[in-house]
């Protein structure tokens, strides 16, 4: 494994990046730097963050880069369903695919992906309202998208650091 790629939008995925380094050694770049450090095939793991599950700048890294696994960040908590929808949005075959929670800051966010989030966020806030009992997830969500909130941890990224060292 040569480096750590990601795309950022709002700082999480970054954040994620730069920690998934400090564990393993690994170099790590943003997407547009990469091509200045990296050859063509060379073996990364590819961290992009999530909208509408579609892993931004994924396919384009695929293209130039031997991806050996792929990490989707986004709002939804990790699970099961949110990692399928990333994997089937993305149709990823090849590498290992995680999915990491990030956290949501619609002040961090400009142009279209802002004016689409405000949108998206009364639309969730509605249906979580609708419901007569609300989860630990809704009041998560809830609070994220009304204070901003980053829910980044070390402690996400256990299933990568696993997955590494079964193949060192």
């Amino acid at each position: 494994m040569q480096a750590i790629v990601y795309e950022s939008k709002t700082g999480n995925t970054k954040r994620y990046a730069e920690i998934l380094g400090q564990k393993t050694g690994l170099p790590v770049y943003s997407h547009k730097e990469a091509s200045r450090h990296l050859n063509r095939q060379d073996e990364i793991i590819y961290l992009g963050w999530l909208f509408a599950s579609i892993i931004k700048g994924y396919k384009k890294a695929a293209e130039h880069y031997d991806v050996k696994a792929v990490c989707g960040v986004g709002m939804r908590r990790a699970g099961e369903e949110a990692l399928k929808d990333m994997i089937k949005q993305n149709h990823i075959s090849d590498p290992n695919a995680f999915y990491l929670q990030g956290g949501y800051d619609v002040n961090k966010l400009s142009g279209i992906y802002k004016f689409m989030m405000k949108m998206m966020s009364k639309v969730i806030l509605k249906e979580i309202e609708k419901k007569e009992t609300k989860t630990d997830e809704d009041l998560e969500t809830i609070d994220m998208i009304n204070n901003g909130r980053s829910l980044v941890k070390v402690e996400n990224l256990a299933s990568i650091l696993e997955w590494l060292k079964t193949i060192s």
